[in-house]
């Protein structure tokens, strides 16, 4: 008779079994540690021999697949309750596999970027949390970070699971171990997280071609993609051409990429190649983000010129667009790595030939660094030292940040779904976990679709009743004191809406733990109990709002405006006790919201003011970074517009 599952857990965590193959027989998620989902099949796959019998057992369950021409095998586990420690056991020939301490509770995928991959030890109480953790029915499996050009059916980096305890919960998300740690207290039974997020990342790169396809305006990039994973030069020349399209469009002075060697006399020098600009004394610089130009000319006999090469640059942070001569040759997104860009016969010439690259930082260091060598090294040997003589230019504001290419790891697309998601497999889950959206908020019209798109495209993956629990963004940047359109304020409405407009969806709301000085708020406890709170509610059907009040409707009456709420725990109130503030009453159009006087009346509040008549829209807690106080009796209302009747 097996034990209860709260008994003897540490002492039951076996090695796995010595294999007789160089493969394991089971998909990398099932491995030591595991926790499988509970209540319904169970699917579970791997590689074997084509033709062969995979055996499957697991507690008393025991099942057989076959392995099709390509030695894939799928099998189905039948619905198990919570409890454990069992041994996943999967025999081919005479290979076995045995995979040990494996649990049976609910899964959660947590994904996203910086702000769910943030560790539990960068957070405000993290050193009692950490010393509290021993916990063995908490686990969690991270993906490490990596791209992938096609989908993958392996992990491309080694993954394990590990036990929730002091010495492994330190590097785990934060968001994502409080929100398990909280949702345990409410619901006995293991919690199994598997965190793939990666910081900086948009939601395109996060979604498949299908699902981009499917939203549309996707195919010319995802071509680019295509185009990169065969050839990297001519996709650099591609994209170098987009590039100059968005320069041009955004009205970007004059043609850096292509400077003469007479205009670059009128660049300043480079202080030192092998320091980052802000460490060179320059006032301009010391805390720039943004693109930095650097040049230089090299000069080559014709002979030389004839020969292909390979363009050494070192390491640049974050992100360099490399040209040659006006073209592109180079683009790559990853600050510590060095720069070897292969140059093709014909793209060097007799004479002076510039090179230019544009070195762009997004946040802290940036630009070219280190001691790595720098040289332009021609087909027969020959090196051209690229150590000194380089010349830069900082742009205007208007082109500070431009496009990212489509292989880009954070910016681009499909790429981190192929590697870090598609591994996964259709590892049964409850619930996927979302904290993402603040490198969206420049293209926030959009983000409404994409989300609902990621929903649906790993629903395909992991199933129709996935629930998602999304975290809305925090407060962060400029305290509006006047109505203002925001990006920030974009994304949180298109996520409010998302969550609203999908049944299996809910979202957290973060307005009032946020920083507007830094976009990583250090209080992942509060948003961990938000999001336990909104799974409580939607998958467990605890009798709770999952996200606090919501906006129902918004109609004028008698010179007023009055907006209704709805999942409201408890009455309406002012946190501060003072009238209720940053409601705006918006016409038509940007720039014609005004600020509107608000009361609390039951369930509703109240409007007034000078553009009632107009009013088309109300928006409340609008901006990057707004001060706002309604409440319920335990959440902030979430920042919202919505349309008046």
């Amino acid at each position: 008779m097996r034990r209860h599952w709260l008994a003897g857990l540490i002492a039951l965590s076996l090695p796995m079994a010595a294999q007789a193959q160089d493969k394991p027989i089971l998909a990398d998620v099932f491995r030591d540690h595991a926790v499988l989902q509970r209540d319904r099949p169970v699917p579970v796959w791997g590689e074997a021999k084509p033709g062969e019998t995979v055996t499957l057992s697991f507690g008393s369950a025991r099942v057989t697949a076959l392995t099709d021409a390509t030695g894939h095998w799928r099998a189905e586990l039948p619905p198990l309750s919570a409890g454990g420690p069992y041994v996943l056991t999967a025999s081919a020939g005479a290979v076995k596999q045995t995979v040990s301490d494996v649990l049976v509770g609910d899964v959660y995928l947590c994904s996203g970027q910086s702000n769910m991959e943030w560790n539990l030890k960068d957070t405000i109480g993290a050193a009692e949390h950490i010393a509290t953790s021993q916990n063995p029915t908490i686990r969690m499996m991270t993906v490490q970070k990596t791209q992938a050009f096609t989908p993958q059916s392996h992990f491309l980096a080694p993954t394990e699971w590990q036990t929730a305890s002091p010495a492994t919960t330190p590097n785990w998300s934060a968001v994502c171990y409080n929100f398990a740690r909280d949702l345990q207290t409410h619901v006995n039974v293991p919690i199994g997280l598997i965190n793939a997020s990666w910081g900086g990342s948009k939601i395109q790169p996060w979604m498949s071609r299908a699902a981009l396809q499917k939203i549309g305006g996707y195919q010319a990039d995802l071509d680019v993609l295509d185009t990169y994973a065969a050839d990297r030069s001519q996709a650099a020349q591609v994209y170098g051409q987009t590039y100059i399209r968005w320069w041009q469009a955004a009205g970007g002075p004059g043609t850096p990429w292509a400077v003469t060697p007479q205009a670059l006399t009128g660049w300043v020098a480079v202080p030192d190649v092998s320091r980052n600009f802000e460490d060179w004394g320059v006032k301009a610089l010391s805390d720039y983000n943004g693109p930095l130009w650097y040049a230089l000319t090299v000069k080559l006999t014709a002979e030389e010129a004839k020969q292909g090469a390979t363009l050494s640059l070192g390491a640049i942070d974050d992100i360099d667009l490399t040209f040659v001569n006006g073209v592109a040759v180079g683009y790559t997104s990853a600050p510590a790595d060095a720069r070897h860009y292969k140059l093709a016969p014909g793209a060097l010439k007799a004479g002076d030939n510039v090179i230019v690259v544009q070195a762009v930082d997004l946040w802290a260091k940036g630009g070219m660094f280190g001691d790595a060598v720098r040289e332009l090294r021609l087909a027969n040997g020959t090196a051209k030292p690229l150590q000194t003589g380089w010349r830069y230019w900082q742009p205007p504001q208007n082109v500070r940040f431009p496009p990212t290419a489509p292989w880009d790891p954070t910016g681009g697309l499909i790429t981190l779904h192929q590697a870090m998601i598609a591994p996964i497999g259709p590892y049964a889950l409850t619930g996927a976990l979302w904290y993402q959206g603040e490198s969206n908020t420049g293209e926030a019209a959009k983000y409404e679709a994409l989300m609902a798109g990621l929903m649906a495209d790993w629903r395909q993956q992991f199933g129709p009743d996935t629930a998602f629990l999304l975290v809305q963004l925090a407060n962060f940047g400029t305290i509006p004191t006047a109505p203002v359109e925001s990006g920030w304020s974009g994304v949180r409405e298109a996520q409010r809406r998302a969550a609203l407009n999908d049944k299996r969806a809910a979202y957290a709301v973060t307005i009032d733990i946020g920083n507007p000085l830094d976009i990583h708020p250090r209080d992942k406890l509060t948003v961990g109990k938000r999001l336990s709170r909104a799974a409580q509610s939607l998958i467990y059907k605890a009798s709770l709002s999952p996200s606090g009040g919501v906006p129902i409707e918004a109609t004028r009456a008698n010179g007023q405006v009055s907006v209704r709420f709805a999942h409201l725990d408890g009455a309406l109130k002012t946190g501060d006790g003072q009238a209720a503030v940053r409601f705006e009453l918006c016409g038509e159009g940007v720039g014609s919201c005004q600020y509107a006087e608000a009361r609390l009346a039951g369930d509703a509040l109240v409007l007034s003011g000078p553009s009632v008549a107009s009013a088309t829209r109300v928006r409340y807690c609008w901006g990057d970074s707004p001060v706002c106080n309604l409440t319920d009796a335990t959440l902030p209302v979430s920042p919202f517009e919505i349309a008046v009747k």
